[in-house]
Parts: C-alpha cells; structure tokens; sequence
C-alpha cells in the first residue's frame, strides 16, 4: 500500500519511471497535465483501471505504468495538480525495446489536434455541471462546479418561466457562477413579426414570397439575411431584457443553442445573420458569446463557411464552443476537451456536454 504522504520527488524515483525514453518524443502539455491530475484527484474512490484509456490516450506509456501513477496521485488528494506537472511532462513514447509485446489495436492514438487555449473562460478546467432548462424537474445532486441555465423556452421570444429559480438554485449549488444560453431559430411564424425584424439594419425586403422550406417544416415568406440578422438581435435583445428583470443577469458568457430541432432557413446565409446579430446584441452589452451545437447541425445551418464574429471592447475575439458529446463518461469527455477540434475553426472548446445512458441528466465537464 501507497503512503498517504508522498513527494513529487519519491514519485519520480519509482521504478516505473526507469524505463529509458526515446529521444525526441513529443511529451505532455502543462495543460494536459493539469487537466488529467485534477480527475484523477476529484475521484479517489475509483479504480486506478477506469482512467487508464485517459492517461495513455496522451503518452504512449505502458498500461501498467498508467495504473501506478494513478494510484500515486490518488493517495495525494492534498497535493495541488501543479505539483505533478513536472512528472506528467517527462513521460514521452517508450522506446520500441522497452515497449510490452502488444497488438496495435491496443495503443491508443494520438491526436495531433492541438486545442486552442481556453484563456478566458470562467468554468474551473476539469469542473463537472449541469445545464438546466425550462422542462427541468430532476436538479442534479449538489454541490457541483458549476450550471448554464436556459433563459428561453425552447426558442426565440419565449421566456423559460421558472427562470429566477433555477438561477438562485444553481447560484447556491455551484462554486462558480451560473450562466445561462438562448434558443435561436429563423424568423419563422408568429414570432416574426414587423417589430422583431424591423431594426435595427434597415431591411427594402426582408420576405419575399412564400416558399416551402424543409429546414423550417413548412410553407412561409422567404425572409432575407437582413431580416434574420434583425431577428436575431431582437431574440437576444429580448432575452436579456427578462433575464435582467428577472435579476437573473450573468455578464460571464452567454451561449446561444443552436439546433436542427428549430426552425432555420435552407438558406444558409439567412441563418449565419440570425446567430450573428444574437452575437452582435450581447456584445453591445459587454457579454461573451459562446455557440453550442454539434459539427453536422452547425454546417447544415450555418454553412459550411461562416464562422461568426465577436467583439468586446474594440477587440476581435474567437467565439468559444460548447460541444456535446452524446453518451459517453467523465473519462471520455475530459479526453474530449483535448481531442475534439471545434466546428469553428481556431474556436476554443470550453465545455464538452455528456449523458451516462439515454435517460440520463446532461452533464458537462469544463476544458
């Protein structure tokens, strides 16, 4: 059995380190590092086996190796992640002499996906939470890390009634503050009224005449890009206006949803100017905006070439993305945060969503 009190230092002269390294193997980032120490610690009750694929999916170590370095830093929950940084960045691949006979379906690739730097976002790297929506009614157990919170119903100008309670909930039950998304869609039925696609871009046509659109599921006047940038800022506007009067307001980061499950236009451009003038709304109020959506929704809705703008300040800034993941595990979703390149490109991955099994709460981990 592993001491409870253990040094960086006794952990490098294990023998499970001797093993000699090739010269000029690509090592760990300081930020792989510190991302996969902080799982390992979070869970110290689990096997050593479970984070194996984790730990190796980085560094071609031996399984072996992996299984006693996870058992060290869990017999260190009081030693700060930054303190294992130095050993998780030594390891680089093990030379062909020293590698266990193996079959090479049983070495995990390696990315060479390198993940933008996720410099500014405020979720804690390696935090676990939740989102939460209007149809809620399974809170999560607390204490978590931290929770986004829908601020509409589900799509553009509607309002997610119980709002004010979730937001005070998550505040209690979170080390971080909460922060909340939007639903968008094209300016489809009755929500496109002449107010919501008026302003504030001056529009000489904002429909033509009405078309059957499969995106949208239905026969509808054929809205111009300018009226969905106008009816984009007017679904942000809105929702920012009754999440304020709510005093529901989160400056942190503002994510808008952005799914085939809503209304869009086959026409790709009108749908880029919806989520554009959503952006260019929440700018205006010094809030970040951040896109949640999966690679094949977003280029069926927005393009294939459109990659949305945001400024804070007078300074561009990369839009950050939120990706989920479908079933999957804790293990996987930290890999994820590493590995999965974002649908915009040069776009940090802040959050990867999951679900344990079908029926499950969707849970989040922060990259």
């Amino acid at each position: 059995m592993l001491p409870k009190k253990i040094t960086v230092a006794t952990v490098l002269s294990l023998a499970l380190f001797a093993t000699p390294l090739s010269v000029g193997a690509a090592a760990l980032t300081t930020q792989q590092s510190n991302s996969l120490i902080s799982v390992v610690q979070a869970s110290p009750g689990t096997p050593a086996s479970a984070f194996v694929s984790l730990i190796t999916a980085f560094s071609h170590i031996t399984t072996a190796q992996a299984e006693s370095l996870i058992s060290v830093v869990q017999a260190s929950p009081g030693t700060p992640a930054s303190g294992f940084i130095p050993l998780l960045t030594s390891f680089t691949v093990d030379s062909a002499g020293t590698q266990p006979t193996v079959s090479d379906t049983n070495v995990p690739p390696v990315s060479t996906y390198v993940a933008p730097s996720t410099a500014g976002s405020p979720y804690r790297s390696s935090n676990l939470g939740y989102d939460l929506s209007y149809s809620t009614r399974d809170y999560p157990q607390p204490p978590f890390g931290f929770a986004v919170v829908g601020v509409t119903a589900g799509k553009a100008f509607t309002r997610n009634p119980r709002l004010a309670s979730e937001f005070s909930w998550a505040t209690l039950s979170s080390s971080n503050a909460p922060t909340i998304y939007l639903n968008l869609n094209a300016p489809y039925g009755s929500a496109a009224t002449d107010t919501n696609i008026s302003g504030p871009t001056s529009c000489a046509t904002p429909f033509g005449s009405s078309v059957y659109s499969e995106a949208a599921g239905g026969t509808y006047p054929d809205p111009a890009p300018c009226a969905g940038y106008n009816f984009g800022y007017n679904t942000a506007k809105d929702a920012f206006e009754y999440a304020s009067n709510q005093k529901t307001f989160s400056p942190h980061i503002w994510w808008l949803d952005i799914e085939e499950a809503n209304s869009w236009s086959d026409n790709t451009a009108v749908n880029a100017q919806v989520i554009q003038g959503a952006i260019d709304y929440l700018n205006k109020q010094n809030i970040p905006v951040g896109i949640y959506s999966v690679p094949y929704m977003w280029r069926k809705i927005a393009g294939d070439g459109f990659s949305p703008k945001e400024s804070l300040g007078g300074k561009d800034t990369p839009v950050p993305t939120w990706f989920p993941i479908g079933i999957s595990n804790q293990v996987s979703a930290t890999n994820a945060c590493h590995t999965k390149e974002s649908f915009i490109p040069g776009s940090p991955v802040w959050i990867i969503q999951y679900v344990l099994d079908s029926v499950a709460v969707d849970q989040n981990v922060a990259c």
